[in-house]
């Protein structure tokens, strides 16, 4: 990897905010014009977990200052990145080479003691989960008891030697990435649906962090197909104001990566897609029955956006929503 060092940046030199965000969850920052264009949408999905989504074009390489505010964030998170294209190096204090990440290459990274990152001129597109170290310890304790100690120690800000697992992402995790750099939904549909593919990108790295020390034991207990039965009557009462991931597992007694695996293996789909499914039938009935338009039919159901209504509706029966309606003459 050739990134041509340059003189260092801070932050705030290089992306500015934007002030007419209407949303107190999302923050957008756009690529000063004198390094290139682009965005860089961070959205909180709950208390101690964000979803960055990285989309711009640099004209020219930078170097990026990390101030003390950054670093104490660093020393509370983790850090999992997922790049479709390009090029990136974080300098630590104590390591001699930085570490290193290219276009089709995942990280989880833990860099209490970060001090710089380079990035090549070109195009990047990715995302960046930044989640806490407790939370992340919950999900892996949870999930993967044969995950080294190492990543358990970080828990609570006991660790302070930087932990690094790099990867080339897997089929799944392409498909996850994908669906969130093209995520047609908004307001809270669209944090149900970030939620979603975030933990499943969570899990796929654990999953690939394990894969060295054996296949571990993926069959659904009796109890857990119980609870996942249960969530999904749950989801199937509350259509129009389902609760959040979290919210589903902590009423069925899952954590919220347990939850979405089972549910994929008991299902065949994810909690979102079946939401999604169930939402699109409901929204099937009230244009045959009910005779609401298609626009009323998309807004009911938590579409913003008609032409991805339309798409998703026509992926799912094989018709456009226009043949369902049939107005009383």
């Amino acid at each position: 990897m050739s990134i041509t060092t340059t003189t260092p940046q801070t932050f705030q030199d290089v992306f500015q905010e934007d002030g007419a965000a209407q949303d107190c969850l999302e923050t957008c920052l756009h690529l000063s014009p004198s390094f290139g264009e682009g965005t860089v949408l961070t959205t909180r999905i709950k208390q101690g977990l964000e979803l960055s989504v990285m989309n711009y074009r640099l004209n020219r390489p930078i170097d990026l200052s990390i101030d003390d505010d950054m670093r104490e964030t660093y020393w509370k998170t983790y850090g999992l990145g997922f790049l479709a294209s390009g090029q990136t190096r974080t300098w630590i204090h104590g390591i001699k080479d930085p570490v290193s990440g290219g276009s089709g290459e995942n990280g989880l990274l833990y860099m209490p003691r970060a001090s710089s990152s380079s990035e090549a001129a070109g195009q990047k597109l990715g995302v960046t989960i930044c989640i806490s170290a407790d939370l992340f310890a919950d999900i892996a304790q949870d999930e993967f008891d044969r995950l080294a100690g190492s990543i358990a120690k970080t828990s609570g800000g006991r660790r302070k030697a930087p932990y690094i697992d790099k990867g080339r992402n897997t089929a799944a995790m392409k498909r996850a990435l994908h669906q969130i750099l093209n995520c047609p939904y908004q307001g809270v549909t669209k944090r149900i649906y970030l939620e979603s593919r975030v933990l499943e990108l969570i899990v796929y790295k654990l999953e690939q962090m394990t894969a060295q020390g054996g296949v571990l034991d993926k069959a659904v207990k009796s109890d857990d197909i119980d609870r996942v039965c249960h969530a999904r009557e749950i989801l199937t009462r509350d259509l129009e104001s389902p609760p959040t991931l979290y919210e589903l597992a902590d009423s069925v007694g899952l954590s919220h990566a347990k939850l979405n695996r089972c549910f994929r293996q008991v299902y065949g789909t994810t909690v979102f897609g079946f939401l999604r499914r169930a939402r699109l039938e409901q929204a099937r009935f009230l244009l045959e029955e009910k005779q609401i338009n298609v626009t009323e039919a998309a807004l009911s159901v938590g579409y913003s956006s008609l032409s991805s209504f339309i798409q998703a509706f026509s992926d799912q029966f094989g018709i456009k929503p226009s043949l369902c309606f049939k107005p009383h003459l």
